[in-house]
């Protein structure tokens, strides 16, 4: 690649919209997602604990270099009448709105699945250095869904004129909750739990139905204390107080069903145990 066609290509990749969660919460959620699981399966990430806060905003980073990976991050739940009637099957869902306007509406419940698939083959074969890495990845799908905005055709706030609302709530908040008050996500013990294949449906509904508060508090924060571009505005304060519980909630979220996920992979490969020791080759996508 010639230096011309490098700064090319850094110049697109820091003109992307924001990431979801922002790399501080998807660190936060994979890193959490480890201590929320039972000993057995936490030893397959022994001493390899690091990898998934380090590539857990990968996913966000193949937004800029794949265009048919944006999709994978968000399901739109509006065109199909609301979460309720979101098949559960991709290609019923495909088949209900048409090839296009399925892919415009996102796919992140299947695409976990798919991540699921994944980290099956990789505990399958024993390769921790892949569990790893994999479980990562599924992370971050797993995060995006317990995100309220991105389960709606208003994501950033453009048909209420609440511009930005989406980096004020997955970011902004993220950052003064971790950076000022040093807070963490709670650790709650997963399990497999029934139906875990239908789970990520279930988060979808319940991710949507967070989606009208999140607006109006936006709006109610905005109203009473302006100035929202300022680092200390008022804003900042009586939004913190109105949903910093529910940005807490989604992102402890985030790490115990990442956990789940992890749990759901582990069984259908059988349930193994990891391997006293093993080298695996760098990780790819």
């Amino acid at each position: 690649m010639t230096r011309f066609a490098s700064l090319l290509a850094a110049a697109a990749l820091t003109a992307l919209p924001a990431l979801a969660w922002g790399n501080q919460g998807h660190r936060l959620a994979a890193s959490f997602a480890l201590k929320d699981l039972p000993p057995d399966v936490a030893l397959w990430f022994r001493s390899l604990e690091a990898t998934l806060p380090d590539h857990a905003s990968d996913p966000d980073i193949w937004k800029g270099q794949d265009p048919t990976e944006r999709p994978h991050h968000y399901l739109n739940c509006e065109p199909y009448g609301g979460p309720a009637a979101v098949p559960l099957d991709e290609n019923d869902a495909r088949n209900a709105l048409g090839p296009d306007l399925f892919r415009q509406s996102g796919q992140v419940t299947w695409t976990i699945l798919a991540r699921v698939h994944d980290l099956t083959e990789a505990f399958s074969a024993g390769d921790p250095y892949q569990v790893a890495y994999r479980s990562s990845i599924l992370c971050h799908y797993v995060a995006d869904l317990q995100v309220p905005l991105h389960t709606t055709t208003n994501h950033d706030g453009k048909e209420t004129g609440q511009r930005g609302v989406h980096h004020r709530w997955e970011e902004g908040l993220v950052k003064r909750l971790v950076d000022r008050d040093g807070w963490e996500p709670e650790i709650r013990p997963a399990s497999l739990g029934a139906d875990p294949a239908g789970a990520p449906w279930a988060w979808l509904r319940e991710s949507y139905a967070l989606v009208a508060g999140v607006l109006r508090d936006d709006l109610s924060a905005s109203s009473s204390a302006p100035q929202v571009d300022a680092a200390d505005a008022p804003y900042w304060t009586a939004f913190m107080q109105l949903q910093g519980p529910h940005v807490k909630e989604q992102l402890t979220l985030a790490a115990q069903r990442t956990a789940r996920m992890i749990l759901f992979a582990w069984d259908q490969a059988g349930r193994p145990q990891p391997p006293a020791a093993r080298t695996s080759a760098h990780p790819s996508r």
